[in-house]
């Protein structure tokens, strides 16, 4: 199985979104006009037009699916896409830079629409899976990235690798003949349990009514091992395509900067 194969494989939506935001992040020329800010909002919404999200929704329409919030906020995302099993929340940002607020309130939103599916719809919503994405055209600072991880945020921006994209290429099973083995099994250690669904964050007792944190995250010290393996296996992915694949992930990257530049020239 060839390096590219197993990492975009169409069986692990998540990895697969989520590589998608990284290499049109990392690719993309935004001069942080206000078109290229509508064409970048545009072009994160479109990539949800994919078979495993039947249902989308995109920027401007308040609500999840017509849904309101538990709170009755009128709260705004820039996309969501659902499917038989799991939902994406999307929050896409082209500043220059991020600071704890905007994870803060995305993370507010995507709780108070959890609450409310919760609350109107026990049974389906604790067998879904749902996870927020927060894509950044920008680089994310330490700080950025560590409220993401404790959040369970999944943080897209062009510097590094999204987790579930990097756990994903350490399941394959070549990926040692590329990567560090050390610095897979301890990615895997160390990412899972921040990139679990909200229905395993917050768990979901239909019984009792219940919403409860679960605490299986990793704490301070873990988040500061985690972010230096996404960072040295960030730059060895990058050069195993380099080497073995030469112009691979910008071939991969292409279509996604044609749907950037269609949307700016339509902004």
């Amino acid at each position: 199985m060839q390096l590219t194969d197993g990492l975009f494989d169409d069986r692990t939506t998540l990895a697969k979104l989520a590589t998608d935001y990284f290499l049109l992040a990392r690719h993309c020329n935004l001069d942080h006009s206000p078109s290229s800010g509508r064409a970048w909002e545009r072009t994160v919404s479109q990539l949800l037009w994919r078979p495993d999200f039947p249902r989308r929704q995109h920027a401007g329409v308040p609500g999840l699916f017509s849904q309101r919030s538990q709170s009755g906020t009128s709260h705004e995302i820039d996309g969501a896409g659902q499917g038989p099993e799991c939902m994406v929340l999307i929050e896409s940002k082209s500043r220059n830079t991020l600071d704890k607020s905007d994870i803060a309130t995305f993370h507010l939103k995507c709780f108070d629409f959890y609450r409310a599916a919760a609350c109107e719809e026990p049974k389906q919503t604790s067998k879904t899976r749902w996870w927020p994405l927060l894509v950044s055209s920008e680089p994310a600072s330490e700080t950025v990235r560590r409220l993401c991880c404790d959040l369970g945020v999944v943080l897209c921006d062009p510097e590094c690798w999204p987790l579930p994209a990097l756990l994903y290429a350490a399941a394959q099973p070549n990926s040692d003949d590329y990567l560090s083995e050390t610095h897979l099994s301890e990615m895997v250690r160390l990412a899972e349990p921040t990139c679990v669904p909200m229905q395993q964050r917050w768990r979901l007792d239909r019984d009792s009514r219940e919403v409860c944190l679960s605490l299986n995250n990793i704490n301070a010290s873990e988040i500061s091992d985690l972010l230096f393996l996404q960072d040295e296996l960030t730059k060895d992915l990058l050069n195993a395509f380099d080497h073995h694949k030469p112009g691979g992930l910008a071939q991969r990257a292409r279509p996604l900067l044609e749907r950037f530049e269609a949307a700016r020239l339509a902004s």
